[in-house]
């Protein structure tokens, strides 16, 4: 069981730098309105009757899940909280995180951590920065943040590393459910607030645009749809978002991993309109790593 347990954690520590980095402000897919109540976790009576006249009524489930995305990125920026739940072979890890996000510009800082571990992202000017745990080896000696140039990698037109990914992506997962019909779970609380259940899945086919190296490695690991919760406000604002998926493969660089995961994302939004303020790491302190996970990508290829 250790050895079962062992690898149920690293799949865990990559699906989170993959899955709760990069779902994580996509799936943000569309971070609140700013509607005048801060942080919205308050949620009193009052606010909730004055959101309830802004509903419409005439609109159906499918149609409040398709307009969620434009309605909650007008916020701009939002402060969010993840939990990322992998589970195989009976046993389960959890990696929680929290940071803020600009969905504008697509800045965001994010912080994971699991079992004493933690590792920072930012994301500024295009640029994806992470900052491995204290004891990981897989930098050169010196640095202690790698770099990924986002636009040279979409340019590349790879798949690269699952552990990559910008969390302006996310934003996308909400722009394309499928054509199957949403199912209205019912009203619910989310910190506070009253919104509405929502259950819906991503289109595999849309989402992957056109990428056909994508959208068969997506195909391969979850399906032809992808599972998705969203609890959206009286306003149409996304308060909550959750993916559940199978993975089929082991993780990334695993050749002895669980060949099948159980991964739940859940990630919470709040204090739309909070200010986001992230920095590069200073240029000494970084290593530039996108060339080479591209030559990876060509190699897989």
């Amino acid at each position: 069981m250790p050895n079962t347990m062992s690898r149920v954690s690293r799949l865990s520590r990559v699906t989170a730098c993959g899955a709760a980095g990069v779902l994580l402000a996509a799936v943000v897919t569309g971070c609140g309105s700013n509607d005048g109540d801060g942080d919205g976790d308050g949620g009193s009576g009052g606010k909730d009757a004055a959101r309830t006249k802004d509903k419409n009524p005439r609109q159906s489930p499918t149609q409040v899940v398709r307009t969620t995305n434009e309605k909650t990125s007008d916020a701009g920026s939002a402060r969010v909280e993840v939990a990322t739940t992998v589970s195989a072979k009976g046993e389960s890890e959890t990696v929680r995180g929290e940071g803020v996000m600009d969905f504008k510009g697509g800045e965001s800082r994010m912080t994971l951590g699991q079992a004493g571990e933690r590792l920072e992202q930012r994301v500024v000017d295009q640029a994806l920065y992470q900052k491995p745990p204290k004891g990981d080896n897989s930098l050169p000696q010196g640095k202690t943040w790698m770099k990924v140039d986002l636009e040279r990698l979409r340019a590349s037109g790879g798949t690269t590393d699952s552990r990559i990914s910008d969390p302006a992506d996310s934003f996308a997962y909400s722009k394309f459910p499928s054509d199957q019909e949403v199912q209205e779970v019912g009203e619910e609380r989310v910190r506070g607030v009253r919104t509405t259940h929502y259950r819906a899945a991503v289109d595999i086919d849309k989402l992957t645009k056109g990428n056909a190296e994508q959208k068969k490695q997506m195909r391969e690991q979850v399906g032809d749809t992808l599972p998705m919760d969203l609890w959206i406000d009286d306003k149409g604002v996304l308060r909550r978002h959750q993916l559940t998926m199978s993975i089929q493969k082991p993780a990334e660089g695993e050749t002895s991993g669980p060949a099948k995961a159980e991964v739940k994302i859940a990630m919470d939004f709040s204090d739309f309109g909070t200010e986001v303020n992230v920095e590069a790491p200073a240029a000494s302190d970084t290593a530039d790593v996108t060339t080479k996970l591209i030559e990876q990508d060509r190699q897989k290829a």
